[in-house]
């Protein structure tokens, strides 16, 4: 378990500043991540289980196309939080 004083540490080594509510907050939040990390990885080395995971098949993404630009600013590109919208992937 993560204590008060052991989460004042790693803010202070991290250079983050935390309230008093964060901090008495946080400690019981960060155990419940840390339980679920454990679990993650007991069921990780258990060799009972067989994870399926499936390959990227490149043929299924989209070509990237140069296109020359049409004078618009880029910025009618960008959304209200200031990210650039690109074109969806199929």
């Amino acid at each position: 378990m993560i204590s008060i004083e052991e989460l004042k540490y790693l803010a202070e080594i991290s250079k983050i500043n935390l309230t008093n509510d964060e901090i008495n907050k946080f400690p019981p939040q960060l155990n419940k991540t840390i339980e679920y990390i454990d679990i993650l990885e007991e069921l990780a080395s258990d060799e009972s289980i067989n994870l399926d995971l499936h390959e990227i098949n490149f043929d299924e993404l989209r070509d990237d196309v140069v296109k020359k630009s049409d004078g618009q600013p880029i910025i009618k590109n960008l959304t209200e939080e200031g990210f650039l919208r690109g074109p969806k992937m199929k």
